[in-house]
C-alpha cells in the first residue's frame, strides 16, 4: 500500500505541476493504473482523492519542489516501446510471415495477436507478410468462410496497420494438394481409409492399423480417383498420412490429410470439387510454398506444428522456426467465434461489433486505437504463458494515446433546467477545446442552463462554479439560481452544463459497454468533429463520434 500511495503521489504531484497546481482525478487514475494494473479502480480512488485535496492545497512552488525532490520528470513523458525479443534465425529481409485467419467470423483480439506479431516481426526485418485465408473447410454452417469476412479482415488488417504484402486462398489451391496428396499415395506414405469412424478410433487408441493401412499404393491410387470422381459420399473415404502409429499421443497417429464435402457452401469454389485438404495439410503446403520462416500461433497448435513436420519430412522440406504463444484474452469481452454467432443468433448481440464483445471490430467502434492494441500485443509478446488482460490495462493504454489530442465538450445527462439572476455575463463565451492544446470552442449564453439533476440536487444551498464560466448560489429549494461572481475557489465543486438553447444543443445517445443506450444533450460544437474522431464529455469520459446529423448525433462509449 505504501507503494502504491507513493506512485498516486508521483503522478498527482506531476498532474499538477502541468496544469497550474490543479491534479486532475482521472489524469492520475490512469498514470497508477498503468504501474499497477491489477489493482481495481474502486479500491484506489479513495487514496487518490484523499493526496490529490493534499497535493491541490500547497502551492505551486512547493509542488515543484517536492516533485524535484521525489525525481519526478515534469517534462512530457515519452514512452519506451516495448520491444520484441529476437527471434531464431531472424535475418535482415529474409523473415516471412503470414497470417492464416479462417473467414468464418472476423477476428479478435486474442488471434489478432498472432498476426500482429507476424506484421512486426516481419516489418522490423524489411521481410514480407503474407495473408492467407485458411478456407478449405466448407464443413458447416459455422465453420464455412463467408465472402464478408474476407473483406472485414483486409479491413482490419488495414485499421491496425498491418497490410499485407501478398493475399493468398487456400481454396484458390486445391489442384495443388491433389498434386501433392497424389505423390504421397504413389510412394506409399499416405493411404485411402474408407473404415467407418468409430471403428478407426477405436483402432486408433489402441494403437493399431486399420486394414487399409497395408494396401498397395495402386490400390490407394483407385480409391484417390474414385474420391475424385465423387463416387464416395461424405465421410466414407479419408486420405491418412502415415505416421507411428504407436505414438504416445493418439492425435498424432495417422492424421487425416484430406476428406469429402460434397454439397458444400463454399463462396469462391464450385460444387466440380468435393475433396478437401484439413488444416494440417493445407497450412503446411502453403507455408512452404509461399516460402515462410517464421510461424507465430497459440500454444494450443502445438500437437498441429507436429503433424505439419511429419509433411516436411516426407516431402524433404526443411520447416520454419515456430513460436508458441499463449492465448491472449480480455477479461468482461466474449472473444469465441462460435459463442458471438450463438448470440447474434439468439439475439443476445446486436452484431459482430456489440460493445460486448472482443472482437477488433467491436473495440474500434467503441474508439480504442489501433496503437493501443499494438502496445498491448508489444507488452506480451512471445511469451507461452496464457494473459487475461484486465479491461483497466487496456483503457490505460488507450487513454494515454486518446487523452493529448481528444477535444473536449459538456454532455449533460438526467438534465434539470435552471435560470441565474443577477449575471453579469451574457453572450459568446470562449471555452478551451483542450487543456494542453490551443484552440477554444464557442458557446453562446444567456440566463438559462441544463445541468445534471444530480449535480444540482447535491448541491442544493451551496455555491458552485459552472466550469468556464462563473459561480452560481444554488437555492434550497426552486431553480432560481443567483450569481455568485468569478473568483475560482479551489474546494468549490466544478460542474459542466449547457445552455438551454436549442440553438447550442443537440440531442443525442451514447451506446455504453453493456450494450444499453443513454440519451442526454451535448454542446453543438462537436458536431464539427469527424466521424470516428474520440473526444472527451467533461466528467463523463472519452467517446467515439459514430453518428451525427443536424440536429442530433450518436456516440459509443470508450472509457473514463
Amino acid at each position: 500500500m505504501e507503494n502504491l500511495k507513493e506512485t498516486i503521489r508521483k503522478y498527482a504531484l506531476r498532474n499538477a505541476v502541468q496544469h497550474e497546481g490543479s491534479a486532475n482525478l482521472n489524469a492520475v487514475l490512469g498514470g497508477v493504473m498503468s504501474e499497477h494494473g491489477d489493482v481495481k479502480p474502486q479500491d484506489i480512488i479513495e487514496n487518490i482523492k484523499k493526496i490529490l485535496t493534499e497535493i491541490n492545497e500547497l502551492t505551486e512552488e512547493e509542488q515543484k519542489r517536492e516533485a524535484e525532490e521525489m525525481g519526478i520528470d515534469l517534462e512530457t513523458e515519452k514512452e519506451e516501446e516495448d520491444s520484441l525479443p529476437d527471434l531464431p534465425k531472424e535475418e535482415e529481409g529474409a523473415v516471412i510471415t503470414r497470417a492464416a485467419p479462417n473467414p468464418n467470423g472476423p477476428f479478435h483480439l486474442g488471434n489478432s495477436r498472432a498476426y500482429i506479431l507476424s506484421y512486426l516481426y516481419a516489418e522490423r526485418n524489411n521481410g514480407r507478410f503474407i495473408l492467407r485465408y485458411d478456407d478449405t473447410n466448407p464443413s458447416s454452417p459455422e465453420k464455412s468462410p463467408k465472402k464478408r469476412f474476407y473483406s472485414w479482415i483486409e479491413e482490419d488488417l488495414k485499421w491496425l496497420g498491418c497490410e499485407p504484402d501478398i493475399m493468398v486462398k487456400s481454396s484458390d489451391r486445391l489442384d495443388v494438394y491433389y498434386e501433392l496428396a497424389y505423390e504421397l499415395l504413389e510412394n506409399g506414405d499416405a493411404y485411402v481409409c474408407n473404415c467407418e469412424s468409430a471403428e478407426w478410433k477405436k483402432l486408433r487408441d489402441d494403437a493399431k492399423a486399420c486394414p487399409c493401412r497395408n494396401m498397395k499404393p495402386k490400390k490407394n491410387i483407385e480409391r484417390w480417383n474414385k474420391m475424385q470422381d465423387g463416387l464416395y459420399k461424405k465421410g466414407e473415404a479419408v486420405v491418412r498420412i502415415k505416421t507411428d502409429i504407436k505414438h504416445k499421443n493418439p492425435a498424432r497417429r495417422d492424421w487425416p490429410a484430406l476428406r469429402i464435402l460434397d454439397n458444400h457452401d463454399h463462396p469462391y469454389v464450385s460444387d466440380d470439387y468435393n475433396v478437401w485438404p484439413l488444416y494440417n495439410f493445407a497450412s503446411a503446403i502453403d507455408d512452404h510454398e509461399l516460402n515462410v520462416t517464421h510461424i507465430f500461433r497459440a500454444k494450443e497448435h502445438s500437437t498441429n506444428t507436429e503433424n505439419q513436420k511429419d509433411l516436411y519430412e516426407l516431402f524433404g522440406w526443411k520447416y520454419p522456426e515456430t513460436i508458441h504463444h499463449g492465448f491472449l484474452s480480455l477479461k468482461g469481452a466474449v472473444l469465441s467465434t462460435s459463442k458471438i454467432r450463438e448470440g447474434i443468433q439468439s439475439e443476445k448481440y446486436n452484431g459482430w461489433d456489440d460493445p460486448r464483445l472482443g472482437t477488433i471490430r467491436a473495440l474500434r467502434r467503441r474508439g480504442f486505437q489501433p496503437e493501443a492494441i499494438e502496445k498491448l500485443i508489444r507488452k506480451y509478446g512471445i511469451k507461452n504463458s496464457n494473459a487475461e488482460v484486465s479491461m483497466e490495462e487496456f483503457t490505460s493504454i488507450n487513454r494515454k494515446i486518446v487523452d493529448p489530442e481528444a477535444n473536449r465538450y459538456f454532455f449533460v445527462k438526467d438534465s434539470t433546467g435552471i435560470e441565474v439572476k443577477n449575471i453579469e455575463k451574457e453572450g459568446v463565451v470562449k471555452l478551451p477545446i483542450h487543456p494542453d492544446k490551443d484552440g477554444t470552442r464557442s458557446v453562446n449564453v444567456r440566463n438559462k442552463f441544463l445541468l445534471e439533476e444530480k449535480d444540482f440536487e447535491a448541491n442544493r444551498g451551496n455555491v458552485i462554479r459552472l466550469k468556464g464560466l462563473y459561480n452560481i448560489s444554488i437555492p434550497e429549494e426552486g431553480h432560481l439560481c443567483e450569481y455568485a461572481g468569478e473568483e475560482i475557489v479551489k474546494d468549490m465543486p466544478k460542474v459542466h452544463w449547457l445552455p438551454d438553447q436549442e440553438e447550442e444543443i443537440v440531442e443525442c445517445n451514447v451506446m455504453m459497454p453493456t450494450a444499453r443506450k443513454i440519451t442526454g444533450k451535448v454542446e453543438k460544437n462537436v458536431l464539427d468533429e469527424n466521424m470516428d474522431s474520440v473526444v472527451q464529455f467533461e466528467r463523463f469520459g472519452f467517446v467515439r463520434v459514430d453518428k451525427k446529423e443536424d440536429e442530433k448525433a450518436a456516440f459509443w462509449f470508450a472509457h473514463k
